[in-house]
């Protein structure tokens, strides 16, 4: 939309760089062209975990930009990203102005809310290894590869310990569902993955 290019600034931010802290209200809008971007929140204990994840393209936090208020996570770039960032007012100035940009959004807003109840009754009643397999088998449903990051980096999407994702990957690999390899986890057979999501 040329409205929408017009009322934006391009942006190529390096991978690991800290957009939001924790309690800022978000400032800008960001259009994630390109490459990965996590909210993150730290616990008690220092570790750190992410409850949401986006990959471009898309529009980065949506919810928090609308809210206005303080929100509890944190953003960051998980890999370099391109993006174009739109400030806040003129975001809703332009929902309120343009019906395709708020119908978009407010589908977007929908599916993100119905992905996150799925997470909360995951969260409370899968055990480990059905939550990863669960949570595996709804990526890149088009794509083998389905995590590129280290097992690390994987623990802090559902709030796991590393310890408690490399079991539940050991588990999922002797069984032929998942095989992990240098480049990510790569799923083996989808229906066996499949199987113990179900569980």
């Amino acid at each position: 939309m040329k409205a929408l290019t017009e009322r934006t600034r391009n942006a190529h931010i390096a991978a690991g760089t800290v957009l939001r802290p924790a309690g800022e209200v978000p400032q800008s809008v960001m259009f994630l062209l390109s490459g990965t971007v996590v909210a993150t929140h730290s616990t008690s204990a220092g570790v750190e975990i992410w409850p949401a994840r986006w990959r471009g393209p898309t529009i980065v936090d949506k919810a928090a930009v609308l809210d206005g208020t303080p929100p509890a996570t944190g953003l960051k770039t998980l890999t370099d990203v391109s993006a174009r960032l739109l400030p806040s007012a003129v975001f809703v100035r332009l929902l309120e102005e343009e019906q395709s940009v708020r119908k978009h959004v407010l589908a977007q807003l929908a599916r993100d809310a119905m992905s996150g109840r799925r997470r909360l009754v995951q969260v409370a009643t899968l055990p480990a290894v059905a939550r990863i397999a669960t949570w595996l088998s709804e990526q890149n449903p088009d794509q083998p590869i389905a995590w590129r990051g280290s097992q690390d980096q994987l623990a802090r999407v559902p709030g796991l310990s590393r310890v408690t994702v490399n079991r539940a990957l050991a588990r999922l690999s002797q069984a032929g569902a998942v095989e992990l390899t240098p480049y990510g986890i790569l799923i083996a057979d989808r229906t066996r993955l499949n199987t113990f999501a179900a569980d």
